[in-house]
């Protein structure tokens, strides 16, 4: 089994919910599954300035 991790975001405008579910359909077109969505205080660029909340996708290859 294959995982793959990546931010997703916190905030999405209409036309970034549409691009979000084109990008999830791309992975599963390799042969991914969504797995889960998690939310995780992500540092700031060289861990200086305010951390930011986001999303992370899970994604699952068996």
């Amino acid at each position: 089994m294959e995982y793959k991790i990546e931010p997703i975001g916190a905030e999405f405008s209409n036309k970034a919910i549409s691009q979000l579910g084109n990008h999830f359909t791309a992975h599963a077109n390799a042969g991914y599954k969504l797995h889960s969505v998690f939310q995780a205080q992500q540092a700031g660029c060289l861990s200086i300035g305010s951390p930011t909340i986001t999303y992370f996708a899970i994604y699952v290859k068996e």
